[in-house]
């Protein structure tokens, strides 16, 4: 085992470079190592550091991170379809596709990677000099010709989670949509249901720069949440309840608040995270006192190299645009203490930074 420097988790609003992060010195024959060209710090990351990683405890000391594009440094002699120097998207999340869960059409249940609920000795997050993954062939993308870094780090997370979240909703041609919370994901998720076919798009949220994004991204109705009656404004705007409501933020009442301007029928998709251990209440009255036929699911990034190869597509062909997210750009690692810092801090010129690795 050898060590490189990474941006490490500390403690509760604690971060630092620490020069202790593990990569093994034997690579499993099907893994690769990846030396970052671009990071992109999430709000998943800031909530970690905010609580201290309270629900994820084995995440202390830990390198933070897995919004990360790279290039490849070393391949095991199993990997068939990528080779040293080549330019990669690397999963978010790392399913391990040799699994029943898999077969079962559920990779994401078990994955290989530190957000899965195992302490890996040999492995942390992406926020690292260089990063070691097991499975090369299933969890990389090539980045297209014509695909910059600042794009294709979009992918893995913000792109494949909201992508992923509009597929389960599975809206029908013509349906009115809600996105409560347009952060990054909120966004990707108002371009999905366009590219979707969805009629009204209800974009949820109070920043100027968001609501701008959003407009370009295909949303019909920008409403801001601060305004005390926005649940029923939307139900009076659509003249009726909506299809269906996907979750990308909102606090702990924004279940309640999705269930009340949900059909009978309709579904609601969270893909929003609450880590701090409070418990999520659900008002009786939204949910038609637990008889209204409204389906609740909870859809996390379900990763790996197909679904990240048609999201790479969607931009090499100009139907997504994802670098509008992009507010702050830096450079060099000790910049992703920066990045997360506008999270921690809530500024609100603030959508998604990426940090060059030069």
């Amino acid at each position: 085992m050898r060590y490189v420097n990474g941006v490490v988790l500390k403690g509760r609003n604690e971060l630092a470079i620490s020069a202790t992060c593990p990569v093994p010195d034997d690579i499993v024959e099907t893994g690769a190592i990846i030396r970052p060209l671009i990071w992109s710090p999430c709000t998943s990351d800031a909530h970690l550091v905010q609580t201290g990683a309270e629900s994820l405890p084995y995440l202390i000391g830990k390198a933070l991170g897995h919004e990360m594009c790279g290039e490849i440094i070393r391949v095991g002699k199993d990997v068939h379809d990528f080779k040293v120097g080549d330019r990669v998207i690397v999963c978010s999340v790392m399913p391990i596709w040799r699994s029943l869960e898999a077969q079962d059409g559920h990779a994401f249940q078990k994955q290989d990677n530190m957000y899965g609920g195992v302490d890996y000795p040999d492995r942390g997050g992406s926020f690292v000099e260089e990063y070691y993954i097991r499975d090369a062939d299933m969890n990389l993308a090539l980045i297209p010709d014509g695909v910059t870094l600042e794009q294709a780090v979009m992918v893995p997370d913000m792109m494949c989670t909201a992508f992923g979240g509009v597929s389960e909703l599975n809206p029908s041609f013509g349906d009115s949509v809600a996105v409560l919370g347009i952060g990054p994901v909120g966004l990707m998720c108002v371009r999905a249901l366009y590219l979707h076919g969805a009629s009204r798009i209800y974009a949820i949220g109070s920043r100027k720069i968001c609501f701008s994004v959003a407009s370009s991204f295909g949303a019909t109705d920008l409403v801001d949440y601060h305004d005390t009656s926005w649940t029923d404004e939307i139900i009076e705007k659509n003249h009726g309840l909506l299809d269906g409501v996907l979750i990308a933020g909102g606090g702990n009442d924004a279940l309640s608040n999705a269930l009340k301007m949900t059909k009978k029928g309709g579904t609601v998709v969270n893909l929003a995270t609450y880590f701090g251990g409070r418990n999520i209440e659900i008002d009786p009255a939204s949910w038609g006192f637990g008889y209204a036929d409204k389906t609740i699911k909870g859809v996390g990034c379900k990763g790996g190299r197909l679904q990240m190869m048609r999201m790479a597509r969607l931009i090499e062909t100009g139907r997504v645009s994802p670098e509008m997210l992009i507010t702050h750009t830096f450079h060099g690692m000790n910049k992703v203490i920066d990045g997360l810092n506008l999270f921690l801090n809530h500024d609100r010129s603030l959508i998604k930074p990426v940090i060059y690795n030069d």
